[in-house]
This record gives structure tokens, C-alpha cells and sequence, in this order.
């Protein structure tokens, strides 16, 4: 049997904020943080969108690795293995 049990706004309001940085700080993975609001990852993302929230420049980084192999014409696994 479920319990639901009604939190001030405050708290809920907080408790995503806190969320969202440790997202923003990369001390969790995004399906980790919509795991904890307890909503699906496409919605995480809108709430990212939303809130205006940075990437983690841990992901920052793999991105631009990532952008940097694209442009060079190929993959990152690419990059890896020197070809």
C-alpha cells in the first residue's frame, strides 16, 4: 500500500533545484536526476531547457570531442584508435 503525502511547493521547488545542480555539476547523470524527480529523461531534459540549467562539463567536453572527430571526418572511436 502507497502513501502520498502532500510537500509545501517550497520544498518541492527546492528539492529540484538541487537536483538540477548536481546535474549541472556533474555529480549525476541525467536519467539518474529524472530518476530522483521521478519523471521521464525527455521530460528531465524540457525541465533542463526550462530552468535554463548548464550542461556538465564533463558531457561539455565529450561533445566538443565528439564535434571535433565529426569535423576531422570521423568518429571518436576513430580518434581513439589514431586513425
Amino acid at each position: 500500500m502507497s502513501t502520498r503525502v502532500a510537500v509545501p511547493e517550497r520544498f518541492r521547488e527546492k528539492f529540484i533545484e538541487d537536483v538540477l545542480d548536481m546535474y549541472a555539476r556533474g555529480e549525476i547523470s541525467a536519467a539518474r536526476a529524472a530518476s530522483m524527480l521521478g519523471i521521464p529523461l525527455a521530460q528531465f531534459y524540457e525541465l533542463v531547457a526550462e530552468k535554463g540549467t548548464p550542461m556538465p562539463d564533463v558531457l561539455n567536453e565529450s561533445l566538443l570531442k565528439e564535434l571535433k572527430a565529426i569535423v576531422r571526418g570521423g568518429s571518436r572511436e576513430e580518434g581513439r584508435k589514431g586513425i
